[in-house]
């Protein structure tokens, strides 16, 4: 009986040896397709970039190639970004730079709001806890 336990574990961890193998195989796998799709997606790019610099070569006006130029550098950026693992502080900076800011000007308008609307109301309470000082001292 002894036996036959010993054998049976042992079968249970050739089995386990063997899943871990395959997994560690369709890991591998998938990541050199993930590697392999990258690098699809990334010649993509390169084709229009190329197609758009030779474009850019044979526009006249001045302000199509400003366009080409723009749009070529926006295709570079978006070419850079395929592959890259997004990170915490990565995705914190991007939305960061999405912030619109308000200017000097604005703070200030909505400062001098905000203290306005404060002192309106600073004196309608003094002025309603007055009105109730002068009844309560004439029934009182």
């Amino acid at each position: 009986m002894k036996k036959e336990d010993k054998e049976k574990k042992q079968e249970i961890k050739n089995e386990a040896k063997n899943s871990k193998r395959q997994a560690k195989e369709a890991s591998k796998k998938a990541e050199k397709a993930a590697r392999e799709n990258i690098i699809k997606e990334k010649e993509k790019y390169e084709h229009k970039i190329e197609t758009l610099k030779s474009d850019r070569k044979a526009a006249k006006d001045k302000e199509d190639k400003k366009v080409i130029k723009k749009e070529i550098k926006k295709l570079k950026k978006e070419r850079n970004e395929i592959g890259k693992k997004d990170t915490y502080l990565g995705d914190v900076k991007k939305e960061m730079r999405m912030v619109r800011w308000p200017s000097f000007k604005e703070v200030f308008k909505y400062s001098l709001a905000s203290l306005i609307f404060i002192l309106f109301f600073a004196l309608f309470f003094y002025g309603i806890d007055a009105l109730f000082a002068l009844v309560k001292g004439l029934i009182g």
